[in-house]
């Protein structure tokens, strides 16, 4: 009898380990096949294969990556409402080195809807938040000049761009610190 018991939990045992396998192959799975309509430019289909991958609850899979994956499709579909959806949700599921595309994303998607105010705040957080993340935080802070400059707001954008220029040694850096003085010579009435 114990030998029976025995047997059957092995078996119960075996079944729910190959059931837990399989879910996750089949997150896996999904999120590749994502990745292929995605390579191919069939974004709405993408979509739903990426769905069904957050649906598996892969460890292979991070939630974040897939999110925002489902960003990039919503992204490129030009629905920027889902695509900041997709990206706010990725950002909660990232780790930190992973944060600061997104952030970059989601201001991106804010400037692109014109919420122009949301669009800095958003911006901001990349030098705030990850001020060693490299070329987002120049990125940053010259898309949040962008936004400001179409607020009115040409004190501020003169500001972000001049800190978008930093050293003004790089290619980007100079045309930025260019926009930076055109922005404080025309807010000043064309006096330098």
């Amino acid at each position: 009898m114990r030998k029976i018991l025995l047997l059957a939990l092995l078996i119960l045992l075996a079944a729910v380990g190959q059931s837990i396998a399989l879910s996750n192959m089949t997150a896996s799975v999904a999120y590749n096949r994502g990745n292929k309509l995605f390579a191919t430019a069939k974004y709405a289909d993408a979509i739903l294969a990426y769905q069904s991958a957050l649906d598996g609850h892969s460890k292979d899979v991070s939630a974040g990556d897939v999110h925002s994956r489902i960003g990039d499709c919503y992204f490129r579909l030009q629905d920027y409402r889902n695509a900041l959806k997709a990206y706010r949700s990725a950002l909660q599921s990232q780790n930190k080195s992973q944060r600061p595309p997104t952030q970059y994303w989601i201001g991106f998607c804010a400037f692109l809807l014109g919420k122009d105010g949301e669009a800095v705040a958003e911006f901001l957080k990349i030098p705030e938040l990850y001020p060693s993340s490299g070329m987002w935080v120049g990125t940053a802070y010259y898309w949040a000049g962008r936004a400001s400059e179409r607020m009115g707001r040409k004190d501020l954008a003169a500001e972000f761009y001049r800190k978008a220029g930093g050293n003004g040694k790089s290619t980007q850096g100079r045309f930025a610190i260019k926009k930076a003085e055109a922005v404080r010579s025309t807010n000043s009435g064309g006096r330098k």
